[in-house]
């Protein structure tokens, strides 16, 4: 079962989490380049909301490991959550 997009909007929704241009900008970022570190998915989002900020991405992060949408030790969506 692949992850997509919208599966995971809906998540976090359902976890009370708001989202945000930003934040469907974090996790098409980490659907497209999933062995990304979160630095590097900061500076590929950078490139299209030159004004987030890297707590950003951070907090996005921790709402999708909350949420068991990624896995601790990487970002790459869990397929099977």
């Amino acid at each position: 079962m692949q992850v997509t997009e919208q599966t995971i909007v809906s998540r976090l929704r359902d976890f009370g989490y708001r989202i945000t241009h930003q934040k469907q900008i974090i996790i098409k970022n980490i659907l497209n380049n999933p062995n990304s570190t979160a630095k590097e998915i900061y500076y590929l989002s950078k490139e299209i909301v030159p004004d987030i900020n890297l707590s950003t991405v951070y907090r996005t992060i921790t709402a999708l490991e909350k949420s068991k949408l990624l896995g601790s030790r990487n970002l790459s969506f869990c397929s099977a959550c």
